[in-house]
């Protein structure tokens, strides 16, 4: 069945244009020129023979996102595809998939496996910024990226979009033997923060910068991620409504984040390749209700998050984690933004209960050319994550759920297999 889709589907999913999810919102500048290879194009216009996007995005101001130089655009939305035309033999889509507001949507599971995530490739890196002419000038040479779970075996950023009330986040690496340290950690009833910066689009507000074509940097946020703040703050024990991003304690340097925007507050992403994200959260009904979890290749924000001025439209790689895709539903989504772009159509449970804090696991293990992994652990114990995992522990939170899963070859999507 697979062997029959590659080439044409992929392309069909390169036209579906922009996600009804969290990429709606990237909007690009009209002001803005982007140069590549030494030329400047305005966004809109083609570049390297490619027509720009001719939908317009969902964002508020309504402009033309600008398509990818890519075979086919990262944001495009795998969830407005029939899931049937991919996976045929699907048991849990085949008797089950239903078509509401664009998007399908199969049954409730417990996990997401995506394996063979090990991907080739290339992205446009910024390489300067003028704020006050608004020209984005692109590395001569794209920047290349092999191995597992590549390209997220780059740095990433955390990034929340309320509402939302986070409780714990712990960030986990191999400390040998099998077993696991906590790196990075938040805890919001005892207001402990370790290794962890909190930051925002909110630069002109105590820290990071604003103006021109560029809008706000990346700057600290005050604890209600309201607003900014000049000095780092923790994130408070309440309902987050707005937007916020979670990165490490540690200053930037050009080797391990690359180009910085001038006047951005700049912390490292979480590297490595095996890594382990452990959240606890509830997402009310309240807000926006547009609320999603996802991981960014860092570079993204350090220039532009949202607009053309980044690596993102050429593919430097997000995952969304748990997205609600239309506003007042319960069922969250996860979408891998490649090339091609996968996303699973089965969908975990949203955890509206502020009582009941739902606990998950975000496993990226290198084995098998890269496997990414959305587990759910179930509502809150009431335990902390605690400082070191064991080999026994580790192993049960790798092992695959007694529930409900839903697994996706992404060699599959690549038209590999």
């Amino acid at each position: 069945m697979y062997s029959m889709v590659p080439t044409a589907l992929l392309a069909l999913v390169s036209l579906v244009g922009t996600t009804s999810g969290l990429a709606i919102n990237r909007e690009d500048s009209p002001s803005l020129n982007i140069s590549v290879g030494g030329s400047i194009n305005p966004i809109g216009t083609p570049i390297n023979g490619l027509p720009s996007s001719g939908s317009p995005s969902a964002s508020p101001s309504g402009t033309i996102s600008r398509r990818s130089c890519r075979k086919s655009a990262p944001y495009a939305d795998p969830h407005t595809i029939d899931p049937l035309i991919f996976v045929g033999a699907d048991e849990l889509c085949k008797d089950h998939k239903t078509y509401e507001d664009g998007d399908y949507y199969c049954q409730k599971v417990d996990q997401v496996i995506y394996t063979n995530v090990a991907s080739t490739g290339d992205y446009r890196e910024v390489a300067y910024m003028n704020q006050e002419t608004g020209e984005c000038r692109f590395a001569d040479v794209n920047r290349t990226f092999s191995g597992d779970l590549a390209p997220f075996n780059e740095p990433v950023t955390l990034i929340f979009r309320g509402p939302i009330h986070l409780k714990q986040l712990g960030v986990y690496y191999p400390s040998g033997a099998g077993s696991f340290s906590r790196n990075h950690y938040y805890n919001a009833a005892t207001q402990t923060s370790q290794g962890l910066t909190f930051l925002g689009n909110r630069g002109g507000e105590g820290s990071g910068v604003v103006g021109g074509p560029f809008g706000a940097s990346l700057s600290y946020i005050n604890p209600q991620a309201s607003g900014g703040s000049s000095t780092p703050q923790i994130l408070a024990n309440e309902i987050i409504t707005g937007e916020f991003l979670v990165m490490t304690d540690q200053d930037c340097d050009f080797a391990s984040c690359g180009y910085v925007r001038p006047g951005a507050i700049a912390k490292k992403g979480f590297a490595g390749t095996d890594r382990l994200f452990l959240l606890e959260f509830s997402m009310p009904h309240t807000g926006g209700d547009l609320l999603a979890i996802w991981l960014e290749n860092a570079r993204v924000p350090y220039t532009q998050q949202y607009g053309g001025c980044s690596c993102w439209d050429s593919g430097c790689g997000e995952f969304d984690i748990f997205e609600i895709l239309h506003a007042g539903y319960e069922r969250a989504e996860t979408t891998f933004h490649l090339d091609p772009p996968a996303g699973d159509a089965n969908w975990f449970q949203r955890p509206i209960n502020q009582n009941a804090p739902l606990k998950i696991a975000v496993w990226f293990d290198p084995v098998d050319g890269g496997t990414a992994s959305v587990k759910v652990l179930g509502t809150s114990d009431g335990v902390e994550f605690g400082g070191q995992l064991n080999a026994g522990e580790v192993g049960e939170l790798k092992r695959r759920s007694d529930g409900v899963v839903s697994e996706t070859d992404y060699a599959v999507r690549r038209g590999q297999v």
